[in-house]
This record gives structure tokens, sequence and C-alpha cells, in this order.
């Protein structure tokens, strides 16, 4: 296995443990509701991705995937979950 590259691909491609584990990450689930789908929280050594608990299978995969990838400047404006990104680091 190559090292991960943050590219799109990578992103798309190596599995889920493995693009949390590069990032830093761990996910996390709300009962926001609404629209929200989710988003990223910094906590002071790792990145929380927060994800409704209404999002499930593939397109949790995907709203997770596609949010790291937008954190970590790739550009997610095509990504096969449609999103609209906010924000970004600070």
């Amino acid at each position: 296995m190559s090292a991960f590259d943050f590219s799109r691909w990578a992103f798309l491609s190596e599995p889920l443990p493995t693009v949390l584990a590069e990032c830093g990450a761990f996910v996390e689930d709300t009962s926001d509701g609404g629209s929200f789908m989710g988003g990223i929280r910094p906590e002071t050594a790792r990145l929380s991705v927060v994800v409704s608990d209404e999002v499930q299978g593939v397109e949790r995969d995907l709203v997770v995937r596609g949010l790291l990838a937008a954190w970590h400047y790739v550009d997610v404006s095509d990504w096969p979950v449609p999103m609209f990104v906010q924000g970004g680091q600070s």
C-alpha cells in the first residue's frame, strides 16, 4: 500500500478507517436533522467529523470523505454526493 497522498483519488478510494487515521479524525453522529448533513469541528488534537444520524450508508461514507477532502483543500465541487461547503480552516 502506498502512502496516503491527500489527493481526490485517495479520499475516494482508500478504506475509510485509513482516511480517518491519516487525517487524525473521528466521526460523531448528531440528531440535528433538517438540511444539515455534516461538518468538521476542530478538536485539540483531532478533527471531529459531525454527521447527521439521518445520513446513512454510502451517502454517509461519501459525506465524511468529502468533508475531510475539503478540509485538506481538495476540490469537492463535483463530489459524488452534492456538497455545499461553507467556511474553512481558521
